[in-house]
């Protein structure tokens, strides 16, 4: 991972800000594919287009989502459930509290999913996310526990735009092995699921429905200011 840093970033710091596109293709999809990508096992994609865990969804009316990131897993040379997923602005949207905002709720969205899917398979997992605001990463995970789907942050990491930045970024490296350890735990329990199929897991009858469209807009005040301090509406539900 340093390694790629050393040949992928400039000496010092570029002056203008990146595109969303730009941010991915030079700071970060080195980094998360050093940490997850395993072309035989576990495949890195920045799809931008429906997981078929949420197709699910559409299909019964609910919504289409589409994240930027995903982890599927390759079983029998096909890709066979996400159980990682993330979403990413760029530096220019980094004060846009809305956007923001609704891009968080949006990556508990597509984790949800993802976790009824291993659990329907009778895989008890735990689903990881991340979502990336300028050059900060925050990453989450999920379970699923007594009909309640919790998400918590488990580590925040801040990439590096040059070689200048580099030396604190290696501070962060075991945040980033930490995390690669609760994936490959999820992973190998999956990919077992796959091989051996058996029956649903106990926390089926804990599953929940997942929150519609509607009730998403609901939830978050129609006001686009991106400045005001936090546009979500609790207590509505």
């Amino acid at each position: 991972m340093i390694l790629e840093c050393l040949k992928k970033l400039p000496t010092a710091k570029i002056k203008n800000e990146p595109s969303e596109t730009t941010l991915i293709t030079n700071y970060l999809d080195h980094i998360m594919r050093e940490m997850l990508h395993d072309p035989d096992k576990h495949i890195v994609e920045w799809p931008n287009t429906e997981i078929n865990e949420s197709k699910a969804k559409k299909l019964q009316g609910i919504r289409s989502k589409q994240p930027d990131f995903t982890v599927s897993i390759v079983h029998q040379l096909q890709l066979n459930g996400v159980i990682f997923v993330g979403e990413v602005s760029p530096p220019s949207e980094k004060n846009n509290v809305y956007k923001n905002c609704n891009d968080l709720i949006r990556v508990g969205v597509f984790m949800k999913d993802c976790l009824d899917s291993s659990i329907e398979l009778g895989a008890d997992i735990k689903i990881l996310g991340f979502q990336c605001v300028d050059y900060t990463v925050e990453f989450y995970m999920m379970d699923l526990v007594q009909g309640m789907y919790i998400m918590i942050n488990i580590g925040k990491v801040t990439i590096p735009a040059s070689l200048r930045e580099v030396s604190n970024f290696v501070d962060d490296l075991e945040i980033l092995l930490a995390i690669r350890k609760v994936f490959q735990e999820s992973f190998n329990i999956f990919f077992d699921k796959l091989c051996n199929p058996s029956s649903s897991s106990t926390k089926m009858k804990f599953k929940r429905d997942t929150l519609g469209t509607p009730k998403f807009r609901k939830l978050v005040n129609k006001t686009h200011n991106c400045h005001r301090s936090c546009p979500f509406w609790f207590g509505r539900f």
